[in-house]
């Protein structure tokens, strides 16, 4: 529901801008318009920044013990992703936002590939009091990073307070001489 009424704000201003380009040209309104031009301009800027946000973060659980290593890991890859450069020229200079949700969504898969590393270092096995009974019941997967066990291929948040034991498993891969 956020991203809808963001994406319709996005939208709102760029039709705005899309309107006053067919007007008039962009030098005169930098000039002659020039306050309501740049006030349309920070508009675009911090709407489509909402936008592109919540739609490539939405959902996504980090604990915060694991904040100061993965923000800087996502950063990196976002700036040398070059994708918000794109996000800019798609709004200020097509006012497109089409282009704009399929770059949000590659934001999004980018953000996702960056974490997968740190979902893979810490997973491990989640034992229920369950896992114990007279007909006990599997393990799940659990991943310490996000907090959720994995039900049915998704990510399900562990409810607070649950007793469990946590079982690391560490994953290596070893290299192998074949003779």
């Amino acid at each position: 529901m956020e991203t809808d009424i963001l994406r319709n704000t996005l939208m709102t201003h760029l039709d705005t801008l899309r309107r006053n380009l067919a007007v008039v040209s962009r030098e005169e309104l930098r000039t002659r318009y020039r306050k309501p031009y740049y006030a349309l301009v920070r508009d675009i800027s911090t709407s489509a920044s909402a936008y592109v946000r919540q739609t490539a973060l939405a959902g996504l659980r980090i604990r915060q013990e694991y904040l100061p290593e993965i923000v800087p890991a996502i950063n990196n890859a976002v700036q040398a992703s070059g994708l918000l450069k794109q996000v800019s020229a798609a709004a200020y200079r097509r006012q497109d936002i089409q282009e704009i949700e399929q770059l949000a969504l590659a934001l999004r898969k980018l953000v996702e590939d960056t974490l997968a590393p740190f979902y893979e270092r810490h997973m491990g096995l989640y034992l229920s009091n369950e896992c114990f009974d007279a007909s006990p019941q599997a393990p799940q997967l659990y991943n310490h990073v996000n907090g959720c066990i994995l039900q049915d291929g998704k990510w399900i948040p562990l409810e607070a307070g649950r007793q469990y034991t946590f079982l690391a498993m560490h994953i290596q891969e070893r290299s192998r001489t074949v003779a």
